[in-house]
């Protein structure tokens, strides 16, 4: 019996126009009438999964920062955290500006950068309020608790060769998921999307087996294989599909809708 729900938010929840549509919504409202928990796993930050969260009135804790957060709308308190050393996240910066990438980072709500640049932030543009903290030659003074860093590169071909410097200069230090080409998360060592939803499932007395999870790329893959059941739109990456417990339509059909009607509001196990 699925008791949670776990949705990761871009190209599986969120459809093209990065919105949740109105048959998503009415599905995960269904099902949560039933009792069941839903949530979301997402790479964004706090904010933003706050938003989304809150649209489809998640009844669980979020899970952030590709896991290295998860909490609640209504709590100021994560259930669980896992931080850079401080010492670490400043080591990281100064290497990553100094070879002129553009990088972000989250801490708590915020995303800091040395400067803000709208062409790179187009997938938070349904995410009403969102904002870059720009902090220019100060970025040391905002290194407290630092979740997440994202490198960003315009056209995707610079990142090979960018994550194979920070590798080389940080062995062992740093989870890498590459979703696009353009875009890379990098988490403290060990932190995945799985992680903190085993954090979460412990939190709230569930079983990996009673976990439904909808993802469909490469920073969802650790939390398709915790998750007893996992669900991948038909247009997800192969390497999501490989772990696939169910392939649902394509993510603009509704796929989270689909496999919610086929494994929670119609009992099939």
């Amino acid at each position: 019996m699925i008791r949670l729900i776990v949705l990761d938010l871009d190209g599986t929840l969120l459809n093209r126009d990065k919105e949740v549509s109105a048959k998503n919504r009415a599905a995960l409202r269904a099902a949560m009438d039933t009792g069941v928990y839903v949530t979301l796993a997402t790479g964004r930050m706090l904010n933003s999964a706050l938003y989304f969260g809150r649209l489809i009135a998640a009844n669980a804790p979020l899970i952030a920062c590709n896991g290295a957060l998860v909490q609640a709308a209504d709590s100021a308190r994560p259930v669980f955290a896992r931080t850079y050393p401080k010492a670490l996240a400043q080591e990281f910066l100064r290497f990553a500006i100094g070879r002129g990438w553009y990088v972000q980072w989250h801490s708590g709500v915020e995303i800091y950068s040395t400067d803000y640049r709208p062409e790179y932030f187009d997938a938070y543009r349904t995410v009403p309020g969102f904002t870059v903290r720009s902090v220019g030659e100060r970025y040391l003074d905002y290194m407290d608790d630092v979740l997440q860093f994202v490198l960003r590169d315009r056209t995707g071909e610079r990142m090979p060769a960018m994550l194979a410097e920070l590798a080389a200069r940080f062995p062992g230090a740093f989870e890498a998921t590459l979703n696009v080409p353009q875009v890379a998360d990098i988490m403290p060592c060990g932190v995945t999307k799985a992680v903190g939803l085993a954090a979460l499932a412990a939190h709230l007395g569930i079983t990996p087996e009673e976990v439904m999870a909808c993802g469909d790329g490469d920073n969802d893959l650790a939390m398709l294989r915790w998750a007893g059941t996992a669900v991948v739109p038909q247009d997800g990456q192969d390497a999501a599909k490989a772990l696939a417990t169910y392939i649902a339509p394509p993510c603009d059909e509704d796929a989270v809708a689909d496999a919610v009607e086929k494994f929670v509001l119609c009992g099939e196990k």
